[in-house]
């Protein structure tokens, strides 16, 4: 029987520690824990689990660290974990097995199983990857490299055995967004001082493209990326499809570069790793931000079974920390072709991996409001919990400026019932329209806390109850920008000018006023925001009532303004085309061939058109309109494949 050492280099880790050291306490004869400084409780609980602790003065170099604690030990296999790592318990009795039967194999070197990371213990699954944490003792094998270590063996990696996760499968919970962009940061500046000093390793540029791409220095990630994809060209390594990535999006990012340069090297990384899902998805991240929405669909689409029948055990594979991005994209993209159902699956497989995510949740709602109450509870309780606290509050503060009554009160009485939870019954209040009793609430709540939601609710409530004078109620505190929409609204004072400044807060005074208010008290804030801004911030109005999904505001405001400001033609192009959209969502479609048409009058060029005019002649019934749809794509092709 194989005598197994197991070894951690650690450094105040008393989170964790203790849950690494159970999970390898019954496989090992030893446990060796080499401290580098901690001033936590770290070292006593380790102690509980018998480890001998040797402490070591840390010089920014990983393998040394590691190669020392390798040094102590006397076993004939190793098990080295980090210390937020661990073995999943469900495996844990396959350690030892899974060693002894190797053990005198001495064509394998170590054991490569699958490691999951996860945000945090008991997070969600954020990616996975290949990992060598178990592996002969030998002098002759070591750790090489300052960071990113890996395991040697004569100048060569060691030659593994695969083993399922099934059958051995390691947790790492340190993957939190905030850790991992600061071990970037600290890996990169490590790799960067390897380079001056003359020192190439087979992975630095690869390093080093990941490092600026996630700090957004993306000219220098895109010049490393070049680099790694010549370096790795007749190399194998867990991530060699990883420089594509970094180069696709970082290129995407950027967008100076054409499209011919983006989807060459698209091209070329889908011909080396067609398997991989996240070659796919920032493809099609990339077909998206052009404006070629058909084609990002069905590349997205392509991630997404890609990942499904996934079973390369030698690369990593990130896509499951990205997913809900694929998916937003595809529900979004399925909604802009008026495809409500499909649309709505894929907002639910983003609600699922991340339920919080208010994008998803209001595209989500958009769809299914107009449904009857019974079913809208059913299909959020296959999402939301009634028993956490936290989705009921979610759902109340969301549900409350949609005027879903009846849904938002089954969840408000939830939160009542079974937490004693009363900070939001103004909220529900204001859903019910009783605005006159709910101004004082939110009234008193801004003046103890000065909260901006507060602020902001009070004073729809007060201009929907149509109550000028209540404005004093709201004290000094209230924001500049607010009183001076309160008293342009009610024309408490004469020719009151907004400002630039004054702008967000009017949007969001008018997403409230359109859920809560007359159609009247609508139009008569628009038509303050077409007076009382300049013209350059009233042309912002249309666009910002569009992404809100308010079609018809969208297009009379954005009518509006081409009346009024006669802009130049590539900004009518862009206009003209926005109106059409408008008309196309709502399934107008006399007005959106007629604006459609317009805009490609006026010189418009973007990709976006093309797939409009082509969702616009499938959906519509009318032959003419049909034809018309055909026409404007036959008689402008040139202009749109410039």
């Amino acid at each position: 029987m194989a005598k197994i050492s197991a070894c951690v280099i650690t450094k105040n880790e008393e989170e964790c520690i203790g849950r690494c050291l159970q999970s390898v306490k019954d496989s090992a004869n030893e446990i060796i824990v080499v401290d580098t400084g901690s001033t936590d409780a770290t070292v006593p609980i380790a102690q509980q689990f018998g480890a001998r602790i040797y402490p070591y003065q840390w010089r920014d170099d990983f393998s040394a660290a590691r190669n020392y604690a390798l040094d102590q030990a006397k076993g004939d296999w190793i098990i080295f974990l980090d210390a937020d790592e661990y073995i999943a318990a469900e495996t844990i009795k396959n350690v030892r097995k899974i060693i002894d039967k190797v053990h005198g194999n001495r064509k394998i070197e170590a054991i490569r199983c699958q490691l999951n990371n996860l945000e945090g213990v008991g997070g969600t699954l954020r990616s996975s990857n290949p990992c060598i944490r178990v592996f002969r003792h030998s002098p002759v094998i070591r750790y090489k490299g300052r960071v990113h270590e890996t395991v040697f063996k004569h100048e060569q990696p060691v030659k593994p055995g695969n083993v399922s996760s099934q059958m051995l499968l390691i947790y790492h919970t340190g993957y939190t967004k905030e850790k991992m962009l600061e071990k970037v940061r600290r890996n990169t500046a490590i790799v960067e001082e390897e380079v001056k000093n003359g020192i190439i390793r087979d992975m630095t540029y690869c390093y080093l493209s990941d490092g600026c791409w996630r700090e957004g220095k993306y000219e220098k990630a895109i010049e490393y990326a070049q680099k790694a994809i010549k370096q790795l060209e007749n190399l194998y390594s867990e991530i060699d499809y990883k420089p594509y990535v970094f180069l696709i999006n970082s290129m995407t990012c950027i967008k100076t570069y054409s499209e011919e340069v983006v989807t060459q090297s698209c091209q070329e990384a889908i011909e080396k790793f067609p398997h991989h899902p996240e070659i796919w998805m920032f493809t099609g991240l990339y077909y998206r931000s052009i404006g070629r929405c058909e084609k990002a669909l069905a590349v997205l689409l392509k991630a997404v079974e890609t990942n499904a029948c996934y079973n390369d055990f030698n690369r990593n594979n990130d896509f499951y920390a990205l997913s809900a991005e694929v998916y937003l994209n595809i529900a979004q993209i399925y909604e802009m072709k008026n495809q409500s159902s499909q649309a709505l699956e894929y907002y639910v497989n983003v609600l699922q991996r991340d339920k919080y995510n208010q994008v998803a949740f209001d595209g989500l709602l958009a769809l299914i409001r107009q449904q009857e109450p019974a079913a809208v509870i059913y299909f959020l309780n296959t999402i939301y919990t009634v028993i956490s606290e936290q989705d009921i509050r979610f759902l109340v503060e969301h549900l409350t400026r949609l005027k879903v009554k009846k849904v938002l009160d089954y969840y408000h009485k939830n939160l009542m019932d079974k937490f004693g939870d009363k900070k939001l019954n103004g909220l529900v209040l204001f859903t019910s329209c009783k605005f006159d009793e709910v101004f004082p609430f939110f009234a008193d709540v801004f003046r103890k806390h000065g909260e901006y939601d507060m602020e902001l609710l009070a004073v729809v409530a007060l201009l929907v109850n149509e109550s000028p004078d209540a404005a004093d109620l709201l004290g000094t505190q209230l924001q500049p920008a607010f009183r001076r929409i309160i008293n342009a609204y009610f024309k408490t004072e004469t020719e009151v000018q907004l400002t630039d400044e004054d702008f967000p807060v009017f949007c969001d005074v008018v997403a409230e006023v359109i859920y809560l208010g007359s159609r009247e008290q609508v139009e008569k804030l628009l038509d303050l925001g077409k007076q009382a801004f300049s013209d350059e911030t009233a042309r912002q109005i249309g666009p910002f009532l569009i992404q809100q999904r308010f079609f018809g505001y969208g297009a009379d405001m954005t009518l509006y303004y081409i009346k009024r400001a006669k802009p130049e033609t590539e900004q009518l192009s862009l206009l003209y085309c926005d109106v059409g959209y408008c008309y196309y969502r709502l399934k107008n479609f006399a007005g959106a061939a007629a604006y459609f048409s317009k805009a490609l009058e006026s010189g418009y060029q973007r990709k976006y058109i093309v797939d409009f005019l082509e969702w616009s002649q499938q959906q519509c019934s009318d032959t003419s309109l049909k034809d018309q749809f055909n026409n404007l794509k036959t008689r402008y092709a040139k202009q749109l494949q410039a």
